[in-house]
């Protein structure tokens, strides 16, 4: 009973940190004409749910497609929180879905994710019509969105990895998974504390993944300061969405990860 209060606990007060942050970032507009930056456009779907970054070179590029990552929230969380995340990735050369789900941690609103670019790629009118590569999907969350993000996997088997960042993840959950998985902790992560959700995932996880905390990160890190995690985030989706060896290497012992000093605690398996 003490875990589950524990547990609920957390969930309830990250959301209320995340509340807090959407205040100031909600009235920012969801638009493709109001967020057309570094090359990558946001569209907000209203009637699905679905806000979707993507390389401008999608529209021009008849020939090419691109890779899918589904995002999911943190508690009580917006999307608004997470552009700096998202566009990242997007200007990296992928279609990043994130949906309003602001309790997303079954997983099934990134599952939804899929559904939606799924029928947006068959549909001769939309803007993604042939583009998604839908052969390499990835998933990635925040806090519980982190949650929902190894459920989906565990569930899905159009998932075929994971970066999850200080997600409250069940250890029942992380050893059912199949595909390499990223646990992205903070060092100073109060609200989800490494040592009590995130490295025991770790080491429930039976596959291919690695661990890493960010020293002196505190929970909503990742939407404050994005670039300190998309870095490695675009690396693991290169490493295991497009078959990419040099991006592999980045976190295997000895790569650029485990020698990294803004990181602590490394540790890697089933490289």
């Amino acid at each position: 009973m003490k875990q589950i209060k524990k547990k609920l606990f957390s969930a309830l007060f990250a959301g209320m940190l995340c509340t807090a942050f959407v205040q100031g970032a909600a009235a920012a507009p969801v638009s493709a004409a109001s967020y057309n930056s570094g090359g990558v456009i946001c569209d907000d779907w209203l009637s699905e749910g679905q806000i979707v970054f993507y390389p401008e070179s999608l529209l021009v590029q008849d020939e090419a497609t691109y890779p899918v990552i589904v995002w999911a929230n943190g508690t009580m969380c917006a999307p608004a929180l997470y552009y700096g995340l998202l566009s990242g990735l997007a200007e990296h050369g992928y279609i990043v879905i994130a949906n309003r789900e602001l309790f997303a941690g079954n997983g099934n609103a990134q599952r939804a994710s899929i559904d939606f670019i799924t029928a947006e790629n068959a549909d001769a009118d939309s803007v993604f019509y042939g583009k998604a590569d839908l052969e390499h999907i990835g998933a990635a969350g925040h806090s519980q969105g982190g949650m929902s993000a190894v459920k989906a996997a565990a569930a899905d088997a159009r998932i075929d990895c994971v970066f999850t960042i200080a997600g409250n993840v069940q250890t029942g959950s992380a050893a059912q998974l199949t595909v390499p998985t990223f646990y992205a902790a903070g060092s100073s992560d109060w609200i989800v504390p490494a040592s009590l959700y995130v490295k025991p995932a770790y080491n429930a996880t039976n596959c291919t993944a690695v661990y890493a905390s960010l020293k002196n990160a505190g929970h909503t890190k990742c939407c404050t300061s994005p670039g300190s995690y998309t870095g490695y985030m675009n690396a693991w989706f290169d490493a295991y969405l497009l078959d990419d060896a040099d991006a592999a290497q980045v976190f295997a012992p000895g790569g650029a990860l485990s020698r990294d000093r803004s990181w602590t605690g490394y540790a890697a398996k089933n490289l």
